[in-house]
């Protein structure tokens, strides 16, 4: 999960006095080290067992969305809490702080789910907004939405408020959610203080790029006071910039971006990613073998499922460069992959590459069976080209214009599809 520099506490029953009050209205300012000094103070004033582990109870959640780097102050704070006060242990807070610290350590993910399932919905928002928290944690995404979903904001404390908001964009975005989590993230920004906004403003930059919205990023970015996020959220933000420009067709400002990742934090974008984006900026550049060369690193740090769809790229990058014997073997690689889900695409580009070949045979396969998955611009292009160098050339004029109509005006397909039409008008003294 998503850290925050700060942490805020929960809403106390019985109220210890102006110094947790100090705390919560110092967590809403996101004024930190004095909240958490606060908190430090009443945990060493507080004479009475019960007030003590109430307190080391809120210092606890506290530590705890800071995720893995919270378990060193948080584990402590919380056995304090219960030593204090054994009966604590019963207390929903408790246990949902518990297992988040489990969770944050790398517990077993069942345990960790059914320890939590004790916390209903009955408990108070603030104990079921840790439970939440902790589910993302393990990767309960859905479970996590849940939760999260079934808290009333107004039951929190305006600390804890826009921490919920943001906690729901991770959930959306886990599930690949966008325009749920670019709707998340604006209210967690909307609500943050002026130390948390950055963060959220920067995450819901990153779901309108998944969104193809790029024309409303880049102003946003630029608006994004740097001097507020870490060394790594600005290494993010220069990825998202990058990717930006690319989407833009500014492959030249992209790279500039790619390269400054690294300046900030090179675990900023993650590796196959950074690689796959700059080599498709390489390769709008035509320089074909600096983005084979990133393509190849991309492929090696691809998760499996992302492998095929670098494969794919280097591919076409090949065919742009001519060197079609190449590209052979790496789309048959492609089309044998069974999970890849542009593979009528790949089929269309293994035609082409084989009509270049002069192996029409085998080119014709391939296409129709293009054809039949449903990559009927590509395909019939391949097709049209075959008919043509056996001069059939009615049934290429008839394979060009469906070519044409499947296309969108103004892609490579359409662009080529009206060319050859025109050519082929052109022999038969039609134009």
């Amino acid at each position: 999960m998503r850290r925050w520099r700060g942490e805020p506490v929960g809403r106390t029953e019985g109220g210890l006095g102006p110094l947790l009050e100090r705390a919560e209205r110092a967590l809403v300012d996101g004024r930190y080290e004095e909240a958490f000094a606060a908190l430090h103070d009443a945990s060493q004033r507080q004479s009475d067992n019960g007030e003590r582990a109430a307190v080391y109870l809120q210092l606890a959640a506290c530590y705890a969305l800071y995720g893995p780097d919270g378990v060193e102050g948080g584990a402590p704070a919380l056995s304090a809490a219960v030593a204090a006060d054994p009966k604590l242990a019963s207390d929903p807070l408790y246990q949902a702080l518990y297992w988040s610290f489990d969770a944050f350590r790398g517990g077993v993910e069942s345990e960790i789910k059914r320890g939590l399932r004790a916390i209903g919905s009955g408990a108070p928002a603030v104990a079921r907004f840790h439970a939440a928290a902790a589910l993302l944690a393990v990767g309960a995404f859905k479970g996590a939405l849940r939760a999260l979903k079934g808290i009333d904001p107004d039951e929190l404390p305006a600390s804890l408020r826009w921490r919920r908001a943001s906690l729901l964009g991770q959930a959306h975005e886990a599930l690949s959610e966008w325009p749920e989590a670019a709707s998340a993230y604006l209210n967690a920004a909307e609500g943050a203080p002026a130390s948390e906004r950055e963060s959220e403003r920067l995450a819901h930059a990153h779901t309108l790029l998944e969104l193809g919205r790029s024309l409303e990023l880049l102003p946003l970015l630029e608006v994004i006071d740097e001097g507020l996020l870490t060394p790594h959220d600005v290494g993010h933000k220069r990825y998202l910039e990058g990717r930006t420009h690319l989407e833009l067709g500014n492959p030249n400002l992209a790279l500039e971006a790619f390269a400054e990742v690294a300046d900030y934090d090179a675990d900023a974008a993650d590796e196959f990613s950074l690689h796959y984006a700059s080599a498709q900026a390489l390769a709008a550049l035509q320089r074909f073998d600096e983005a084979l060369e990133r393509f190849d690193a991309a492929i090696q740090a691809a998760p499996g499922e992302h492998r095929p769809f670098a494969q794919h790229e280097a591919a076409i990058v090949l065919i742009e460069a001519e060197r079609f014997d190449e590209a052979l073997p790496r789309l048959e690689r492609v089309v044998a992959d069974p999970s890849y889900p542009h593979a009528a695409e790949a089929l269309a580009d293994l035609a082409d590459v084989r009509v270049r070949a002069g192996d029409l045979e085998a080119a014709q396969r391939d296409a129709e069976r293009a054809l039949e998955l449903g990559a009927a611009g590509p395909a019939n292009l391949v097709l049209g080209a075959i008919a043509y160098e056996y001069f059939r050339l009615d049934e290429a004029i008839r394979c060009y214009e469906q070519a044409l109509s499947a296309a969108l005006p103004g892609d490579p397909v359409w662009v080529a599809a009206h060319q050859m039409l025109t050519d082929l008008h052109a022999q038969r003294g039609e134009v």
